[in-house]
């Protein structure tokens, strides 16, 4: 039998439309894995269809929970790991077939590997979709990792393999939208190497009512705290040009001017007004500039 290198953790709740779809991509290519569903509390038929699953294999268990939003299941699924790697798949998007097996290969020869990303390809309900194409590369630095790679544009933890002790250090948080660009930062610097590859692809199935669509003001409040808390750790033009989009966005969506590290950037015309007359003087002609619907 062959030796159990990686976990694939599946949260689920209301997508018994998709359920198995996601799961079948995942056990078709799991030589090596096992696979935990966390049925976090779903009012249809996904906790059935979860069992029906576990029936099948012993290489997939199922956790059933009362309702706690989604790091609260990824968290159940990594306290339930036996592997030294973990990964996590929505339970509305499916894995390429042989995007697995090649990763696995990659941290056998690489064992000092602490995470791997993947190719994600975002399908957006019709023909159109975009892809987030990674170049071959090891960071042995994360903060390289975080610009050259711009990964603060690719939190997502879907498309990443990550070794498990990581989480010893930090778990996802519970209660909070954005949970995956508030964690990644903080597991980083625990990483010896991160790899970015061309192999394998993701595919994510956009939600109209998840929390990119939606996202309040409070929640993109949320998300700029994320990035504030690696300015001071890393930071580069391009970066901090990112960060001021997020608080312009705080901005438009709560009518109140968020608090901004003042960083001697200045490339760009937003930029360089931000650096002169501050961030509050950037709101407000910014929101004058803006086209009226």
């Amino acid at each position: 039998m062959t030796p159990l290198v990686l976990t694939v953790i599946i949260p689920v709740y209301k997508t018994a439309a998709t359920l198995d779809r996601c799961v079948e991509s995942v056990f078709s290519q799991a030589d090596g894995c096992e696979l935990i569903l966390v049925d976090d509390g779903s009012p249809d038929a996904c906790g059935d269809l979860c069992d029906r699953w576990a029936e099948r294999s012993d290489r997939i268990s199922v956790v059933h929970q009362p309702n706690r939003g989604l790091s609260a299941a990824r968290n159940s699924g990594i306290a339930r790991s036996h592997a030294p790697y973990v990964t996590f798949v929505d339970s509305d998007d499916v894995l390429q077939p042989h995007t697995l097996p090649p990763l696995l290969a990659l941290l056998a020869a690489h064992p000092d590997y602490d995470l791997v990303e993947y190719p994600v390809e975002i399908h957006y309900g019709s023909p159109r979709c975009h892809q987030l194409a990674l170049a071959d590369a090891v960071y042995t630095d994360w903060r390289r990792y975080w610009l050259d790679a711009r990964a603060y544009t690719h939190t997502y933890a879907w498309n990443k393999v990550f070794r498990r002790s990581l989480f010893d250090h930090c778990l996802f948080p519970e209660g909070l939208t954005f949970e995956d660009a508030w964690l990644l930062p903080r597991l980083l610097p625990h990483c010896r190497a991160i790899a970015t590859v061309t192999t394998g692809l993701y595919r994510y199935y956009d939600n109209p009512q998840g929390i990119t669509r939606t996202a309040t003001g409070a929640d993109l409040s949320l998300l700029l705290a994320a990035h504030c808390y690696v300015l001071p750790l890393v930071s580069n033009a391009d970066y901090y040009a990112h960060v001021v989009n997020v608080a312009l966005d705080v901005y438009h969506a709560t009518g109140r001017v968020p608090s901004l590290p003042r960083l001697p950037y200045w490339h760009t015309p937003k930029l360089l007004i931000n650096r002169l007359l501050g961030f509050r003087f950037l709101c407000r002609l910014h929101q004058l500039l803006r086209p009226r619907h």
